[in-house]
């Protein structure tokens, strides 16, 4: 049984809003309104050419398919009345432009005045049909830029999703995101659901508390169904479903992270009666995906303030740290026919700069990353665990490493503190040919194995988070059956033994290239360095490693 915190807020007004009902479902609506703007464009036509009597009043005609095809999609009119002069301007010329292009169509195929009515109305309508798509398009983009309401919407959530990552407070962050939400979208209820631990449940008058079963048939359906709903369009036996009605919900967004439904938001019918629109919908799907990891990371740091009330506050605060950072890993190593792949990762403290990570596409390559924050301890895994976001966000947008470790280095120059860098590593590789395409963000190179030898694959780069628009070159290799990769940090080459001899690039080289396979890669050259640096050894840095290995063709 989990349990969510409700906040609820309603706007002040005298009486609920009365949503505008709809008797028909929305495909048969949409067919009603595109048949009666087809018909009453035809009519006021047809009204038009009998009064002017003149052949050249189908010119026209597209002018009245415009606004009526507007109607027909369910444009607000009332919008178009509060906008900037550029969005007239550009509007104007975008019509002169479909307008003209439209006439000088049909004065191209019929210049002769004798044209039959028929065949002009004909061609009009087709030239207008044929460009009205295209025309379409461009509205849009013009709504999107210059609409009055759309940019103060974008400002609002931009200002707001701006400081995400700085809010880790749980109660704040509950009320900004209700404030936006009515700021924006005006709905007349809103009530945010938050996910919470048993030991976080706490009395308060502003907070209701609801119970809901693992197996609710809602809780399945939402975290299958990553957009907005629509609550009337649900049709199951749900608890959950049934308190979301009876608090006049009418959209819900779920808020999920690694497979959790950790919140849940939910509308009431907006103020003015009508439906939330296309471009509002947008809006919330893309605060909902950026409002999660935030809700997520203040959901921990809730957890961290009560162990803290718990036990001494220092100790407790890197425990919940190395939890926190732990979080941030793989839990579980992908599993690729033909391939091994084993990670090992030891920080020098109870939290550490290191990090490493496997990233599954649809397509079936595996993108593997490794990486070094400045630094040690909470500091640098504060640093981590941002940079392991930007790096999942980026990576899911692009296929190219070198494109991933711009947008990451962009986001985190004006974020990262001074005199900290993050060096990376991202390969992506295609398991069923052994290419791979990578790229290097300063990270040390890895080493490739086979048949005795073992060489640095050739990348260059700038560690992240130091200069603005820096580019990172990719290059391409593919591994054979029988060879190895072997990624590792600047941990394990600058390890001392008592003598303060450093373990070193030449001993690892010399160890990977003489490495037999009767035991595994990572325990043997952990044991190497055990050897090497003696049981007294204190670590001085975080240690990672990584071994992807290809297996050889059997004879």
């Amino acid at each position: 049984m989990s349990t969510f915190q409700v906040l609820s807020s309603k706007a002040q007004t005298p009486a609920p809003p009365r949503k505008k009902r709809r008797h028909l479902s929305d495909g048969w609506a949409t067919v009603i309104r595109i048949h009666t703007a087809m018909i009453t464009s035809a009519l006021l036509f047809v009204t038009l050419l009998t009064i002017t009597r003149s052949d050249y009043t189908f010119l026209l005609l597209p002018v009245f398919l415009s606004i009526f095809i507007n109607g027909s999609r369910g444009y607000r009119f009332s919008n178009f009345l509060s906008n900037t002069s550029l969005y007239y301007v550009f509007t104007a010329c975008l019509a002169l432009i479909y307008y003209s292009l439209v006439a000088a169509g049909v004065l191209l195929v019929h210049f002769d005045p004798k044209t039959a009515h028929i065949i002009l109305v004909t061609t009009a309508l087709a030239w207008a049909v044929m460009f009205e798509p295209v025309r379409a398009y461009f509205q849009e983009r013009i709504e999107q830029r210059f609409n009055v309401r759309h940019r103060e919407t974008a400002r609002v959530i931009e200002a707001f999703t701006s400081t995400l990552r700085e809010e880790i407070d749980l109660a704040q962050l509950r009320e900004r995101f209700l404030t936006v939400i009515g700021q924006t979208m005006q709905p007349y209820s809103i009530s945010f659901w938050v996910c919470i631990s048993q030991e976080q449940q706490e009395k308060s008058a502003l907070l209701e508390e609801v119970a809901v079963a693992e197996d609710d048939h809602l809780v399945a359906y939402l975290l299958s169904h990553s957009g907005i709903t629509e609550v009337d369009k649900l049709q199951m036996e749900s608890p959950l479903l049934r308190e979301v009605k009876a608090r006049g919900g009418e959209i819900l967004l779920p808020l999920a992270s690694q497979g959790e439904l950790i919140g849940l938001l939910t509308l009431g019918v907006q103020l003015n009666g009508e439906t939330y629109t296309r471009e509002e919908r947008g809006f919330l799907t893309t605060l909902a995906s950026q409002v999660a990891p935030a809700l997520r990371v203040a959901q921990m740091v809730r957890e961290q303030q009560r162990q803290v009330r718990e036990r001494e506050r220092i100790e407790q605060e890197l425990r919940t740290a190395q939890a926190i950072q732990q979080t941030f890993l793989p839990k579980e190593v992908p599993d690729f026919p033909g391939w091994q792949l084993a990670p090992y990762y030891q920080p020098a403290r109870e939290v550490g700069g290191d990090f490493y990570d496997f990233l599954l596409f649809e397509d079936g390559r595996l993108g593997l990353v490794i990486g070094d924050v400045t630094g040690k301890g909470v500091p640098a895994a504060l640093v981590m665990a941002t940079v392991h976001t930007m790096l999942r966000s980026a990576a899911l947008g692009t296929t190219s490493p070198g494109e991933a470790l711009a947008r990451v280095n962009d986001l985190l120059v004006a974020e990262i503190p001074a005199g900290m860098f993050v060096t990376c590593f991202y390969a992506l590789l295609d398991p069923s040919t052994g290419r791979i395409c990578y790229a290097n963000a300063g990270h040390e190179a890895p080493y490739r194995r086979l048949n005795g030898s073992a060489v640095e694959l050739p990348a260059t780069g700038m560690p992240l988070g130091m200069l603005p628009g820096t580019r990172y070159e990719e290059y391409e290799a593919t591994l054979a059956p029988g060879e190895s990769l072997f990624f590792y940090s600047d941990g394990l080459v600058e390890a001392h033994n008592p003598s303060r001899e450093m373990f070193g690039f030449p001993r690892l080289q010399t160890l990977l290239a003489g490495h037999a396979r009767e035991t595994s890669l990572i325990d043997f050259m952990l044991g190497e360095l055990q050897s090497f640096t003696g049981d007294a050894w204190e670590q001085e840095d975080d240690v990672t490693l990584l071994a992807l290995q290809r297996a050889a063709h059997r004879s």
